[in-house]
């Protein structure tokens, strides 16, 4: 009793301190303050237009993870310092028939972002009572709210998005909680116009959005969409109703988990108790730059062994043939729209860590910086070159009798000798394809 007492008193005086800091730093004013070091800056990373059009082609199924910043509107006042998270899932589609918001396959496997059948966003709220989560059509309503580059964002277009969610019934089946400005919790048009629009969808007209996107195959979106329906169902036809909570079940915790059921990562516990969580936090932006160590990792290419160490690795590695460092594995950072005459138009990103330390700021700044991670063609030649090495030192290491020795790794690397040599084929086919999509599509042109 004597020890736990002890560890109850330093947690406690550590949080005290954490937050007294953080307090300090968000009560603190000026472009000096320490805050300012937890900040991305546009000078800092590359912005970076993907050639889409390519990818669609090469990848018929993905899923992208996004962390958007804090919005500030112009009237209405400031969201949450530590922003929104967010999931975009190509190859997934709205089940438009369905009594509140579920998911099913999309009809066709898409090749552009115009395509209505492309895939669908997703996005946790905090004033959802009888789901978790709601689905928004489309690449382009989800991130730009369908408003073209250099055109400016007005009421009236901010209106016309407005107006078509409602036609759309994007939110048909879904209460909420009483929430700020409303009448009462059926307010519709309130709850767009002050806590839907940039941050469920058009999340570009607020936000600046950081993503991190890994394609996937068919029956990995299966899970992924499984996980989603069941816990929408939860709340729609059990007796619970959803609570968000920022330490316990917020935004990040359903993006997260609807990916650990691919078994693309571990899950996120919601059920700790709340000394626990408080110390291992849900914040957007850190979970953008988790997934994207996770995606740039070399060791599972490199050794076999490192697979086996890791729970979720080694179960997608068997079950989907699948690691999350591969070809078409990529970053992506989308500005806040501008001109805008609704929001505030600084670039900004917040990670909550230690202002002295500055880790994960840090590697976001090193990730969204490397063309590797942000270019379709830098990065398959990337792969190119690093299956070429894997297979050549594969062979080099090779031992002529290993069909008759004992080894407890002999099916693995077998195993992991087929991926490799299967990546290496499929990632020479997609150079190829690259090559002739950029051969018809000359830069004057895009």
């Amino acid at each position: 009793m004597k020890r736990f007492g002890r560890r109850f008193w330093w947690a406690l005086v550590s949080l005290a301190c954490a937050a007294a800091g953080l307090a300090a730093l968000v009560g603190s004013g000026g472009a000096d303050d320490l805050i300012a070091r937890l900040l991305l800056k546009p000078g800092h990373i590359i912005i970076e237009q993907r050639p889409d059009a390519a990818y669609e082609r090469l990848f018929p199924y993905y899923v992208e993870l996004c962390a958007g910043s804090q919005f500030r509107a112009k009237l209405t006042g400031e969201g949450g310092l530590a922003g929104h998270a967010v999931m975009y899932l190509k190859g997934a589609c709205r089940q438009e028939d369905a009594p509140y918001p579920q998911l099913r396959h999309c009809r066709v496997a898409a090749t552009s972002l115009d395509d209505p059948e492309h895939g669908v966003g997703i996005s946790v709220n905090r004033w959802f009572k009888n789901v978790n989560w709601v689905a928004i059509p489309g690449y382009h309503l989800f991130f730009d709210g369908n408003l073209k580059a250099g055109e400016p964002l007005t009421r009236t277009q901010f209106e016309a998005v407005e107006q078509q969610a409602i036609v759309g019934g994007l939110y048909r089946g879904v209460a909420f909680h009483q929430f700020p400005g409303a009448e009462s919790d059926a307010d519709l048009h309130v709850f767009l116009e002050r806590h839907a629009i940039g941050t469920d969808f058009a999340l570009q007209f607020a936000r600046t959005v950081f993503c991190a996107r890994l394609p996937v195959d068919a029956p990995m979106l299966d899970q992924v969409i499984s996980f989603l329906n069941d816990k929408n169902r939860e709340y729609a036809e059990g007796k619970a109703d959803y609570n968000w909570s920022v330490w316990a079940d917020n935004c990040v915790h359903t993006v997260r988990n609807a990916l650990a059921a691919a078994n693309i990562w571990s899950p996120l516990s919601v059920r700790a108790i709340k000394i626990r969580q408080i110390f291992n936090l849900a914040i957007p932006a850190n979970e953008f730059v988790n997934l994207a160590e996770l995606m740039t990792q070399d060791d599972d290419i490199g050794d076999y062994r490192a697979i086996l160490d890791d729970g979720p690795r080694r179960d997608a590695f068997h079950e989907f043939d699948w690691l999350p460092t591969e070809p078409g594995a990529l970053l992506k950072t989308l500005p806040v729209h501008a001109p805008n005459e609704l929001y505030d138009t600084s670039f900004r990103l917040f990670t909550l860590q230690s202002p002295f330390l500055l880790g994960k700021t840090q590697r976001a700044i090193d990730l969204l910086s490397d063309q590797r991670f942000v270019d379709l063609d830098a990065n398959l030649q990337y792969f190119a070159k690093k299956y070429d090495a894997v297979l050549a030192r594969l062979d080099e290491e090779r031992d002529t009798m290993a069909s008759v020795r004992g080894t407890p790794f002999r099916r693995v690397a077998q195993l992991y000798g087929e991926y490799i040599h299967k990546q290496r084929d499929e990632v020479r086919t997609m150079e190829g394809v690259f090559a002739s999509l950029e051969a018809s599509n000359p830069p004057a042109a895009k």
